[in-house]
């Protein structure tokens, strides 16, 4: 019977961490029923792709599309008026139809990052081949807070991130399976890749998986300095990776102007005459409608970012915050709150982004630890006790000081939110710098090392119960509030 057990746990564990992650991220993900923060930009969105209105827009359209689509398949809302919705890019609350569910709006967000856990269970399982390292390092992406309340409502990071992490997964797939590297597997690391960026534009530093897979798959030519076997790999690796992602990326922007087949008022995004007869004349599908549109889809990207205001942290209610602060916390954002007042005590329902502390932490000292590390193997040449261990860490942490280097390079306002996506790759690292440092420890499945796991699982969940109110909007009064405000750096403020 316990042999059975132990056999079937290869599934049964995987699909328990799926089930909490599930409770954790999906319950009454419908509260608040009203939106906040980037909802009133992309719910607006999702719906004029039901209603088939040309609209451009910042990102690329497919978190768009997947909030549309969510809405369209479980939202409904079928009748209540919604043309409002067509008449602006930014929809105010008081627009909003009386008695309007945001469920199916906040479904593609919600259960996508939830699921992500699959892709986040078996990155560490593939790597350690350890059950309970990479149940216990789930639970940081489960039990994050910050994470919490920003997937459960329509936003694109939940979308892009379930995408980011099946595209590492793959990554680690096919570096760990033991067989030797094909173009196919440049070709869907691609799809995966361009299904990132067709999300977010930011999702470009997974550009650097690539030269991490053919860095080992040339490594004896790397060795040997034969440049011209690595040039001719070169040649046929490059356009396997890169075609791909421009294909899906291409496909998507179709589908979002094939879908524009209205132009409501004189909300015509500044486009060229060219693609406007097109529309008019009912052929927003057709290829000329595609060329125009792309080019008029892109620059007014473009001219978007660069409109976008730069951070001034003197400005009264300024939210976004320096990128070097983000490790630790700073800056919260109170993204909506409701204030009652019961048996003459106020209490407020705050939905806001807040740190977990045990799980931040941990992972900037991960990163810390792992620089650490590397400066000592490759600057003053120490021998490490696991040279393929080793590599992951080292894989890990360029993808992090990667992302983290280029958004230190803009001078656009940045928000907290920003750093999720490195937030998730310092998790990997997390647990790729404990395998590491507790080798011996991990492949003798030593019982003390065990628990030490599991008791920092559970503070880490323990501490993500203690922030919950921020994450579901439960109320508290302002001495709750006050209790739950640990650090200046976080600046976060009581509604009074």
């Amino acid at each position: 019977m316990l042999q059975s057990i132990a056999q079937t746990r290869r599934f049964w564990v995987p699909a328990l961490v799926l089930l909490v992650s599930l409770l954790v991220y999906g319950v009454n993900y419908g509260s608040p029923k009203s939106m906040f923060w980037d909802e009133n930009y992309h719910i607006t969105s999702g719906q004029k792709y039901i209603d088939g209105t040309l609209f451009m827009e910042l990102h690329p359209p497919l978190g768009k599309l997947l909030i549309g689509a969510g809405e369209a398949l479980f939202g409904g809302n079928e009748d209540l008026d919604k043309r409002a919705f067509n008449r602006t890019d930014y929809l105010d609350g008081s627009d909003v139809p009386e008695g309007m569910s945001f469920t199916g709006f906040r479904f593609a967000s919600t259960f996508l990052m939830a699921t992500s856990v699959l892709f986040f269970y078996g990155i560490v399982w593939r790597i350690t081949r350890r059950t309970w390292v990479a149940a216990g390092f789930s639970a940081l992406l489960i039990f994050d807070n910050a994470l919490v309340v920003h997937s459960r409502a329509a936003m694109l990071e939940g979308i892009q991130l379930f995408f980011i992490l099946a595209a590492l997964y793959y990554f680690v797939h096919i570096l760990t399976r033991g067989k030797p590297l094909r173009l196919p597997q440049y070709a869907w690391l691609g799809v995966l890749v361009g299904l990132v960026v067709s999300v977010k534009l930011n999702g470009a530093v997974l550009l650097l998986l690539f030269v991490m897979v053919w860095g080992v798959d040339q490594w004896d030519n790397i060795k040997a300095w034969r440049w011209k076997a690595m040039l001719q790999r070169l040649a046929t690796t490059v356009p396997a990776a890169v075609l791909p992602i421009i294909a899906v990326f291409a496909s998507l922007l179709y589908v979002h102007i094939a879908l524009g087949e209205n132009i409501v008022g004189n909300k015509t995004y500044k486009a060229s005459e060219e693609y406007l007869e097109e529309v008019r004349a009912d052929r927003s599908h057709s290829l000329r409608a595609f060329y125009h549109g792309s080019l008029d889809n892109i620059r007014y990207m473009l001219e978007y970012s660069d409109g976008v205001a730069r951070l001034d942290i003197c400005k009264p209610g300024e939210n976004g915050s320096y990128a070097i602060g983000w490790p630790l916390g700073n800056k919260s954002i109170n993204y909506r709150w409701d204030k009652n007042t019961v048996n003459g005590e106020v209490k407020v329902r705050y939905i806001q982004i807040i740190a977990n502390p045990i799980v931040w932490f941990s992972v900037a000292a991960g990163i810390v630890l792992s620089i650490g590390l590397i400066l000592s193997r490759f600057v003053y040449g120490n021998p490490v006790k696991d040279n393929r261990q080793f590599y992951w860490v080292l894989a890990f942490t360029t993808l992090y000081v990667s992302y983290m280097t280029a958004i230190l390079q803009i001078d656009r306002v940045m928000y907290l939110y920003h750093y999720l996506v490195p937030l998730v790759f310092g998790m990997l690292n997390l647990a790729m710098v404990f395998t590491y440092i507790f080798r011996d420890d991990v492949i003798a499945n030593r019982r003390h090392t065990m628990i030490n796991l599991g008791l920092f699982v559970l503070l880490v969940i323990g501490v993500f119960a203690w922030f919950s109110p921020f994450s579901y909007g439960l109320p508290i009064n302002e001495d709750q509030f006050e209790a739950r405000n640990w650090f200046e750096l976080w600046q976060m403020n009581v509604v009074r």
